[in-house]
This record gives C-alpha cells, sequence and structure tokens, in this order.
C-alpha cells in the first residue's frame, strides 16, 4: 500500500514557502534598524580578517565600536557575504534590503527547527500549530527583518539545543556524526553571542539525567568541536581566545548601555528595570491565543511532571527560561528595548503551547477540523501583521489595549525603523531650499534615507541650530521614551507615521522666529 503523505509536514512547507515569497516580495518595505549600519562595518572587517587566518596572532579590530567585537560575528558575516549576492545579482536591492532578507529567512529556519523539536512532546498536527503560532508573532514577525541580533540567536540557540539533543538521545552508530553537528551549530550559536554555551549546559544537563557515561563519553568532542568553530568564525578572540571570550561573557551579561526606558508610562534607566519588566512585555507581545496556550500547556505539563508523568517539558522552563530570566533578573543586568535581548528565553514557552494546542487537538478527529482550529488560532498574529507593516515589531495585544494603548505607556519604534517612511516624505515634499533638518534619535539612519541637497545641514538634538537663518526647519521626532515631549515641542505638525493609535515618528516644520530646543531643557 502506498503511504499516506504527511498532511502536517505539507503544510508546513506550503508555508515556509509562501512565508518566503511574502518575505522577497516585502522586505524593501522596512527602514534600518538603529545598530545596522555599525553592525556591517564590524561585519567587513571581521571578513577582512581572514587575510590574517595564517598569522590569526597578528590581526586586531579597528571597529569604531569596541563593543562590537564582544558580539561574534558568525550570522552578521554570513548574511553579508549572501547580501553581497544578492546585490551584485540584482542592483535595485541596496545592501541593507538584502540583509533585511536574509534576516527574515534566518527566522524561518526556525519554524521547521521548532517543529522537529515539539515532536518529542506532541503530535504532529500540534507541532505544526506550534510552528505556525510562533512564526507568526508580530513580534517575532516584524523583529525578523530588522533585528540582526536577536532574532538570529533566539533561532540558532533553539537549534543548538534540537541538536544537542539529538545527540544525546542518538543510538551509538550514529552519536559522534550528531556529535560533529550539534557542535557546529553550537560553535556558530556562540559565535553570535557568549550566552551560546548556556544551550549546551542545558543539552549536558539532560545528557547525564539521561545516560551520565554515554554523555561523559561524548562531551570532550562535542566541547572541541564546539571550540573550534567558536573560534575560527570570530576573529576578535584570535588574539587571546580565553580572556577574551570571558570578557564579552561578563560585559555583555551587564548590556553596558545608560538610558531611558518607557515602562507602564514611567522612564527608567535601562540598568534599573523593575522585576517585572520582562514577564510584563512577554504577557503584553504575544497574541492572546498564544497566552492561553501557554498557561493551559503550563498547567497540563505541571499536572504530569508531579503525577510522575512526562519531565521534560517542566525541566526545559526550568533551565531554558526561569533559570537563566532569573539570573538576569537578580544579577541586575541591563535590559531595554522590550528585553529583545531574552527572546532566545521565550521558545520553551511555546513547547507549554505545544501541550496545551495537542489535548485540545486530541479531541478532534477530522484533519480538516485539527487545520481550521490551528488557522483560527493563528489569525491574530497574521491580521496585525497584515495591519501593521511594516512595524510588526510595535504590537502589543488587547491586555493593554492593543498599539493604541501602549502608546506613551510602552516604547514602540524603539529601533528607529519608522525614520524612512518619515525621510520619504520629506524628501518628496519639503521645498527645494530647506536648509535645516533637526533629527531627534538615530541621525545616522537618516542620513541613508535623506536627499543630498539635505544631507550637509542635518543636525542632532545636541548641536546648536540657528533658527534665524533660514526662514524655516524641519524637525523628525521619534517618540521613544517620549523624548518627543520635551524638544521642539511648537511648530506644526505636517506628518506623522502611525499604527493602530500609537505614533512612531512625527515631523514638525518650525517657523524661523520661533525658537526651538535642540535637547531636553533641565
Amino acid at each position: 500500500m502506498r503511504a499516506q503523505p504527511n498532511l502536517p509536514r505539507l503544510v508546513l512547507i506550503f508555508f515556509l514557502s509562501a512565508a518566503s515569497f511574502i518575505g522577497y516580495l516585502t522586505a524593501q518595505d522596512y527602514g534600518s534598524s538603529w545598530d545596522e549600519l555599525g553592525i556591517y562595518d564590524y561585519s567587513d572587517q571581521m571578513l577582512a580578517a581572514y587575510d590574517f587566518v595564517s598569522h590569526p596572532w597578528d590581526f586586531e579590530s579597528q571597529v569604531s565600536d569596541p563593543l562590537l567585537n564582544l558580539y561574534g560575528p558568525s550570522h552578521f558575516m554570513i548574511s553579508t557575504l549572501l547580501s553581497r549576492f544578492i546585490n551584485a545579482a540584482d542592483k535595485s536591492w541596496t545592501l541593507y534590503e538584502a540583509h533585511h532578507l536574509i534576516y527574515f529567512l534566518t527566522f524561518l529556519l526556525g519554524s521547521p527547527i521548532l517543529y522537529s523539536l515539539c515532536l518529542r512532546w506532541m503530535s504532529e498536527w500540534a507541532a505544526l500549530g506550534v510552528a505556525l503560532l510562533f512564526s507568526t508573532q508580530p513580534l517575532f514577525w516584524g523583529n525578523a527583518f530588522i533585528n540582526p541580533k536577536d532574532t538570529p540567536f533566539m533561532i540558532f540557540f533553539t537549534a543548538s539545543m534540537y541538536f544537542g539533543l539529538q545527540m544525546m538521545d542518538g543510538p551509538p552508530p550514529s552519536i559522534w556524526w550528531k556529535t560533529i553537528l550539534a557542535g557546529v551549530v553550537l560553535g556558530l550559536t556562540t559565535s553570535m553571542r557568549s550566552l551560546g554555551p548556556l544551550a549546551g549546559m542545558i543539552v549536558i544537563l539532560y545528557g547525564l539525567w539521561k545516560d551520565t557515561r554515554k554523555t561523559l563519553r561524548i562531551v570532550p568532542f562535542y566541547g572541541i568541536v564546539t571550540m573550534v568553530v567558536t573560534y575560527f568564525t570570530w576573529p576578535h578572540l584570535w588574539g587571546a581566545p580565553v580572556s577574551r571570550f570571558f570578557e564579552s561573557l561578563l560585559i555583555m551579561s551587564q548590556h553596558p548601555m545608560d538610558f531611558g526606558v518607557l515602562f507602564m508610562g514611567d522612564l527608567y534607566s535601562a540598568d534599573q528595570m523593575p522585576f517585572l519588566y520582562f514577564p510584563i512585555l512577554v504577557a503584553l507581545q504575544l497574541t492572546l491565543s498564544t497566552l492561553f496556550l501557554i498557561l493551559f500547556g503550563a498547567v497540563l505539563s505541571f499536572r504530569s511532571f508531579f503525577k510522575g508523568g512526562g519531565k521534560e517539558p517542566v525541566l526545559l522552563f526550568g533551565t531554558w527560561f526561569l533559570a537563566p530570566a532569573l539570573a538576569v533578573i537578580l544579577i541586575g543586568s541591563t535590559i531595554y528595548d522590550n528585553a529583545r535581548q531574552l527572546y532566545f528565553l521565550v521558545t520553551p514557552l511555546f513547547i507549554f503551547a505545544g501541550i496545551g494546542l495537542d489535548a485540545l487537538l486530541s479531541r478532534i478527529k477530522p484533519p480538516l477540523w485539527k487545520a481550521a482550529l490551528i488557522a483560527v488560532l493563528i489569525l491574530p498574529g497574521v491580521y496585525a501583521n497584515i495591519r501593521l507593516h511594516p512595524y510588526q515589531y510595535i504590537y502589543y495585544n488587547e491586555l493593554v489595549g492593543g498599539v493604541g494603548g501602549a502608546f506613551r505607556k510602552f516604547d514602540l519604534d524603539y529601533s528607529g525603523t519608522s525614520f524612512k517612511e518619515a525621510q520619504e516624505y520629506i524628501n518628496a515634499n519639503s521645498e527645494p531650499d530647506t536648509k535645516t533638518f533637526v533629527v531627534t534619535g538615530p541621525r545616522h539612519l537618516s542620513r541613508i534615507y535623506i536627499r543630498p541637497s539635505l544631507k550637509n545641514n542635518l543636525l542632532g538634538i545636541f548641536d546648536t541650530i540657528e533658527p534665524n537663518d533660514p526662514e524655516y526647519y524641519y524637525v523628525l521626532l521619534l517618540t521613544r521614551a517620549n523624548m518627543d515631549l520635551n524638544i521642539c515641542t511648537n511648530g506644526e505638525i505636517v506628518y506623522s507615521v502611525e499604527r493602530d493609535g500609537g505614533v512612531l515618528a512625527y515631523i514638525r516644520k518650525i517657523q524661523s522666529k520661533e525658537p526651538c530646543w535642540a535637547k531636553p531643557q533641565d
């Protein structure tokens, strides 16, 4: 008899194909984010470092921001090479836009990886539902295009967990090949952020719990492969591998940044965020259907755990989410930009969601009805992705009243991607003799999009404005941390970038006789 086709896998393949096509059509809509330009310079330098590969001790990074050296460049370099290829093949794609497409395709790799990981604990239909829920979250979909750090790390961390667990479960004939694969993936993950080895530690703990003798036999080889891959894909380590790695681990665990973060209507310093900052944002930025499944699945998982049933989901939750999140909070790590640095901790919550979904699907027999339930559950995320495009990452759910309810209470466009749309308006509508343009926020992003006649007159909020020189001047204000409320509050608003009642950025036109503070007043 002919084997029946696996319908959940066919649906997943169809989704990945459709999502890739949508990504190709829309990647050019997204503006560059705050950190991107520095990362591209860093990536170029790291690729050039391979000229020193035969004498690596002579290489020293000359990157403008030394902190970038503390980020491993493995994915940055891969994205740069692929983006150069896209740009060379089709000049209509800028390097920035090509990078956005590569970031998004990297994100889509998380769907089959999460699907495969979830099959350990649930049916294929439930695993499919988890993969689709995860991939259609507006928070992740939007970040997938513009975030070169956190979403790729989230995907690679999940991949490290999956291949590591496969290694520990593998039979003796295939164990060494699986160990090599797991080590390579973990090495690339570590060469993206020095917290990558946490995945390896969780995998080793699992192995010791399952089969101590086997684990002790393969861990040295696993570690060697990981370290070799990390070393050769992170040129900054070449001069002093051990000390520079631990320097990265120490500094990046603190995230040394100091600026205002908007949370529940109040401004906090990024190094003094309230204890509940991360969990509240998780609760407010995932769709309600996902939150329901997470809570339902968590109840079922803990009940099974205490009754002596399956323990892995609860143990993963404890080691992958709870313990690291508590550690980050207790050691006082700097968290900002809606805790995007901690996205890699959210994956086990989706495992809980899958367990809850599996319990619901087990009561439904016809495959068509199973598919219909999954479609209903992902619909809020899909609808929000369409409605908020290309700013999906500002999504907030109905618990806070959506994006409009979150405005002035939480940060929206903290990465400044709305500057692309705002700058395009200025280029098309400002008068030819416009002489001055003031930017509050990432001024370097405006330089990408600003028309040449304005480029030499682009000022920042700490520059001196001479209001009596031109007849008028424009001010582009980003609403991040409500910084716009204290800067250039006079003048006519001629354009605003808005979604669902939330303002991301706006432009004021101010007459020369009306003074404008170029920095916040005391």
